[in-house]
């Protein structure tokens, strides 16, 4: 599923080409895709998109007359635009299209959502509606704004091991398996770690590692493991830069003498070095 970086990468790529563009005709191919939207997408039409952002791994794309849409790319979500009057012929895979009207010099063309497995969703309708939905109003502090005094409140209040509260949505949004393994990683912290027994100086790296390993995460467009794309089609080049996820069996790239395990925390697939993580 992609996580912040990858999605965080597909709105800073959609920006440009949305900016200043309005939504036309709306048309809606597996209704599941669209199933309690606040709002009909087909509603949707003649609104102005203002901005496209993202919160946590979501995308928000922000529309006049204060409405807002979100999207959630879930497993094998894409989205992307295709240039041109009429709407694209290929539709394997395509859920939603929804035609943008350009202004001035902006060619026309459509905002394409395809989802092989089905279980990316999009919701439509007044922002305040938008940010009441179950899936927003439960998520956690955004992990590139929260500062790092409060991180280490947070952290030091809650019980539980670091990977599954890591991975928590409410306690951070955004983080998923991927990105989770690779900041406890970066902090030399080992998954199974109590984190209300996590030192101030540990804290405060792990906070450190969070914020560093998402941005570098963002500068190479994500992680490409095997369904994620960009917008033009591109994968993100994340993987190469991977130190735990997936290296099973595979030499230590930090400490060039640990070979990386996998075990399992929380029913997920979680990658570590013993010699550079320590229990």
């Amino acid at each position: 599923m992609p996580e912040l970086p990858e999605v965080e990468s597909v709105a800073r790529a959609l920006a440009p080409a949305l900016a200043r563009r309005r939504f036309g005709e709306v048309r809606v191919l597996s209704p599941s895709a669209v199933s309690r939207s606040p709002e009909s997408l087909h509603r949707l039409s003649g609104r102005a998109i203002e901005r496209i952002g993202r919160r946590a791994k979501y995308l928000i794309v922000v529309l006049s007359g204060d409405w807002s849409l979100a999207i959630h790319l879930r497993m094998t979500g894409w989205l992307g635009i295709r240039e041109g009057l009429a709407p694209p012929e290929d539709l394997k895979h395509v859920r939603v299209l929804m035609e943008l009207v350009g202004s001035g010099w902006q060619p026309p063309g459509w905002l394409v959502f395809r989802d092989i497995r089905r279980f990316g969703r999009l919701w439509c309708g007044p922002r305040n509606r938008i940010v009441a939905l179950p899936e927003m109003s439960r998520l956690g502090p955004e992990p590139l704004e929260i500062s790092e005094s409060d991180f280490v409140a947070r952290l030091r209040e809650r019980r539980g091991r670091l990977k599954s509260l890591l991975l928590n949505q409410r306690f951070l949004a955004g983080l998923g398996n991927i990105y989770v393994d690779e900041v406890l990683h970066d902090a030399g912290l080992h998954p199974l770690r109590e984190a209300s027994r996590l030192s101030v100086s540990s804290a405060k790296r792990l906070h450190a590692s969070i914020r560093d390993v998402l941005r570098r995460a963002i500068r190479a467009g994500g992680t490409t493991r095997r369904d994620y794309f960009r917008p033009d089609g591109s994968p993100g080049w994340f993987k190469r830069a991977l130190k735990a996820y997936g290296r099973e069996n595979e030499l230590c790239r930090s400490c060039g003498v640990g070979i990386v395990r996998r075990i399992v925390v929380g029913q997920r697939g979680t990658w570590f070095c013993p010699k550079c993580q320590r229990l």
